[in-house]
């Protein structure tokens, strides 16, 4: 059975500009949601269907498919089933699922299992998420209540609210009802943050505190382990796991130091005869981007030049990132290195990449070192090297080096009791 989930994305709207691509928490809201299917293990495709070709060129590293929607679907006259219909005349499957973008926080699991219950269970044609709140409703100007008599809220009725996030159907029901709910629909009850639906600018502001407070934990957990593990552990681990290509060993920082966070791409070229030397100035835009725990990482083509100084390792703090790794050297070094600020480099020179060099891409896999660096991948820094932990195997990684650093402390505590060479081999395995 082939399921497929599609994610409707204009690249225009109404209410908020160009809503769908909006930041939130650092990253275009259609990217979100285009990440988060991908992460699913029952989902065979992901598609996104878009009349924006800036859209398309955003997700060309994402393992998706496009649908380029016709254009006279990108207007709001285009109502839900029609828009549905058109993904299932268009994409060969059993099962789709139209995932709005605009509902940020559904989470893989529910999605995981609501697919298993529609597919276990015959009495059911299709699924749409619902929210269900006790409401003290208003018609016409009054209480649909009894006002004299205000009742407890355990004692209302259940309102059930479509949250416009999540559709599933089978491809045969939705070709004969030409909707995207069938006549046995399975209620998905979302919970509070799985039904935020962000349609307007204050939407939008919730959904990035929300966000924010998510990342945070991660952050969290993150700094903690920082505390305990060393890149000489990480590449350990990465060599046992077969990823024996993952440390950058020719950038060092400017004073010992220590930084675990998510990457941030940029890369530079060399500019090219005909072209504006304001492209540099592109790099600037990248700073939108960053949230709190990020490492900038740069790939430069004409790396004897310098790229980054104090005045981007301000703007860089200011944004929230915990350090700069930069494929070359770079300057202002006295001065970024009072900020207490990470930076790994080849060393500093004076002489700027300004009228040199443009920017290439930004959020996309760069390379440095020979060591492919793709955008939201874990990156351990220290004086000894830079580990990048690819992202299929980084909570394998993770939770390896706690169960080492556990051993290792271990292990220093039975060499202090003068515990033999050969009982500690026996005890622990070969260290």
């Amino acid at each position: 059975m082939k399921i497929i989930a599609v994610v409707p994305a204009k690249g225009n709207s109404d209410r908020i500009p160009s809503k769908n691509s909006q930041l939130l928490d650092g990253k275009p809201l259609f990217l979100n949601m285009l990440e988060k299917l991908l992460k699913c293990p029952s989902i065979n495709e992901v598609w996104l269907d878009t009349d924006s070709d800036e859209f398309i060129d955003i997700a060309s590293e994402l393992p998706i498919h496009i649908m380029k929607r016709d254009p006279h679907l990108s207007s709001n006259k285009t109502d839900g089933n029609a828009l549905f219909l058109n993904e299932v005349t268009h994409i060969d499957a059993d099962i789709y699922l139209q995932v709005l973008c605009t509902s940020p926080f559904i989470d893989i699991k529910t999605i995981e299992e609501t697919l298993a219950t529609l597919i276990n269970n015959p009495n059911y044609d299709s699924a749409v998420m619902v929210k269900k709140e006790k409401q003290y409703l208003w018609s016409n100007n009054r209480p649909a209540y009894n006002i004299d008599h205000i009742p407890n809220s355990i004692d209302l009725n259940d309102t059930i609210i479509e949250t416009m996030g999540m559709y599933i159907m089978y491809r045969d029901k939705a070709l004969q009802l030409k909707r995207r709910i069938g006549n046995k629909p399975y209620l998905i009850y979302a919970t509070p943050i799985e039904a935020i639906d962000v349609n307007w600018a204050e939407d939008f502001q919730l959904a990035n505190l929300i966000a924010a407070g998510i990342r945070e934990k991660e952050n969290h957990l993150l700094q903690n382990i920082s505390a305990s593990i060393s890149s000489a552990i990480l590449s350990d681990i990465l060599d046992e796991l077969g990823y024996s290509n993952q440390v950058i060993k020719k950038l060092k920082p400017y004073s010992p130091t220590k930084i675990f966070g998510r990457a941030k791409t940029l890369k530079l070229r060399k500019k090219r005869q005909h072209e504006s030397p304001a492209g540099i100035y592109n790099a600037l835009n990248t700073y939108n981007y960053i949230v709190p725990n990020d490492i900038i990482v740069v790939e430069n083509e004409i790396s004897d030049y310098a790229y980054f100084g104090e005045l981007n390792a301000n703007l860089a703090i200011r944004a929230g990132a915990i350090g700069t790794i930069i494929d070359g050297v770079t300057r202002d070094s006295q001065d970024v290195a009072n900020l207490n600020y990470p930076v790994f480099s080849k060393g500093y020179n004076c002489q700027d990449v300004k009228n040199r060099a443009v920017v290439e891409h930004f959020n996309k896999t760069i390379v440095i070192d020979n060591i492919t660096v793709e955008p939201n991948c874990l990156i351990y820094a220290d004086n000894e090297g830079i580990v990048v932990i690819p992202q299929q195997v980084e909570h394998q990684v993770i939770e390896l080096a706690l169960t080492l650093t556990r051993n290792e402390r271990h292990i220093l505590n039975d060499i202090s009791n003068d515990i033999n060479v050969d009982e500690l081999v026996a005890k622990y395995g070969f260290f």
